[in-house]
């Protein structure tokens, strides 16, 4: 069987075009990560907590060891409305990636169709092939059809638009671990609010119980002509503002407790957090850093900043092959008939083949204009890339520096607590032995108070900056699987 001339000379264009296929456009090339060795700033304190070179677990907070604690993380993982919308939104991006226009299109059509036709236009008299005059007859026309096209993409257009969804697909992805990291580091920080602010009013409410106790003794003291008015009335002072210290405490571990609800995706009727203490946690003896080179590697964010400008980048190339000639196979087939029966005979049938060229004569500028902001996107796409680097680098200085200091102002805390309790029992023993008045007392049971919630807040802040510090050092999260 010999083939047509004009199906030989299709078939050699179309060999010779898909030979001469290339993708324009730069190709994307991770940035390259930053020199850098270290995180400490010339000066900075460098905590002995602190493993550099280590790598961070998924489940981070589990270093705090703290069963309530993992519970409540766990809550807020399967609860959270923010975290589903950004799984949500992964799914939307996947999805964009199955519905991204095909390269190769057929479609089928089918039609019943009743037409008039007046033959009289077409210096006909009859209707053709029955001999009788007719005039302007309506006839029934059956079809159905066939039509298809394959887009050669010979510049990659197609490829530079699949290239760009991936990528978006790909940021997304990490904005979803992004998502989860700032979760969980909420989750525990409202737990460690919780728990410093249960320890700052368990202080407080001791400092009152003592408080009644100095009343009553100036009281008694005050009957028997041992302690004059104004020792009742200072002993009074203390215990209303010591009371009053109380309040705004309570008021925000209510805030706290509310926040814990929220974070797991539940109304504060509806839900009852975790109530923790500073004893549901261990300090962390040490925590984790990634290096700088794979800290880059590691942060969701720096990922997601990273895939974005991949997609800047592909988008280029897409802006740049609409400046090139589209060409395209084409190919029909109609079935057409006046009755059912006859549709699919070989005298109904019709069909078509060859290749469709479309070139960009008019417009260049505008296209031109288009690569151009494709191009300039890129570089700021780029430039953000640069910035969430740097960022999370400060981030981990900084979570650095302030876990240094943390050990530096438990230690000096916990002496001035040691030395508040002593003053403080020297005083009860000084009233009591009659040698001062009550004044000394009160003084020495201020400090001791102030004492003890700075000690507690400085352990829950060391509690706190560890956090801070595991989440800017990037602990991977692998819920969002490779797109």
């Amino acid at each position: 069987m010999t083939l047509p001339r004009s199906l030989l000379l299709a078939g050699t264009a179309s060999a010779v075009l898909l030979g001469a296929c290339s993708t324009v456009g730069p190709d994307f090339a991770p940035p390259r990560p930053p020199a850098a060795s270290g995180y400490a700033m010339a000066g900075d304190t460098a905590p002995a907590a602190a493993a550099v070179g280590e790598a961070v677990a998924g489940d981070w907070w589990s270093l705090y060891r703290s069963p309530k604690l993992d519970r409540m993380v766990r809550q807020a993982i399967a609860g959270n409305a923010s975290l589903e919308a950004a799984r949500a939104t992964l799914a939307q991006a996947r999805h964009a990636i199955e519905a991204q226009d095909p390269k190769l299109r057929i479609d089928a059509n089918a039609s019943v169709t009743h037409e008039r036709i007046n033959f009289a236009a077409f210096g006909l008299t009859e209707f053709p092939g029955s001999g009788e005059a007719v005039e302007n007859p309506e006839v029934t026309l059956y079809s159905f059809g066939l039509n298809g096209g394959y887009d050669l993409d010979l510049f990659g257009r197609h490829r530079r638009e699949a290239e760009a969804l991936v990528a978006k697909a790909e940021a997304q992805a990490f904005q979803t671990d992004a998502a989860y990291m700032t979760l969980t580091a909420q989750v525990v920080g409202q737990a460690i609010n919780v728990a410093s602010l249960n320890g700052q009013i368990s202080a407080l409410e001791d400092v009152v119980a003592g408080d009644r106790r100095n009343l009553k003794l100036a009281q008694d003291a005050f009957r028997l002509g041992g302690a004059t008015r104004l020792d009742v009335a200072s002993a009074e002072q203390q215990l209303a503002e010591d009371e009053a210290a109380i309040t705004p405490l309570r008021n925000q571990l209510g805030a706290s407790r509310h926040a814990l609800a929220l974070l797991a995706g539940a109304a504060p009727a509806d839900f009852t957090p975790e109530d923790f203490t500073l004893a549901d946690f261990a300090q962390p003896a040490r925590v984790p850093v990634s290096l700088p080179s794979a800290l880059v590697r590691a942060r969701p964010d720096i990922r997601a900043a990273e895939a974005r400008f991949h997609a800047a980048t592909a988008q280029i190339g897409v802006a740049e092959a609409d400046l090139y000639p589209k060409v395209s196979l084409t190919a029909a087939i109609a079935q057409t008939a006046l009755a059912p029966l006859k549709l699919f005979s070989y005298d109904s049938t019709g069909w078509s083949v060859g290749p469709a060229l479309s070139v960009p004569l008019f417009g260049r500028k505008q296209l031109k204009a288009r690569r151009a902001m494709a191009e300039d996107a890129a570089r700021g796409a780029l430039a953000d890339y640069r910035q969430v680097v740097i960022e999370a680098f400060v981030q981990v200085s900084d979570s650095l520096e302030a876990l240094a200091l943390d050990d530096q102002a438990i230690a000096q805390q916990t002496r001035a607590l040691d030395a508040a309790s002593e003053t403080l029992e020297l005083a009860r023993l000084r009233y009591d032995g009659g040698k001062t008045g009550l004044l000394p007392v009160l003084d020495a049971q201020r400090a001791y108070a102030r004492a003890r919630q700075a000690l507690a807040r400085a352990q829950a802040q060391r509690l706190r900056d560890a956090a801070q510090l595991l989440y800017a050092a990037g602990a991977p999260w692998q819920e969002a699987s490779a797109v």
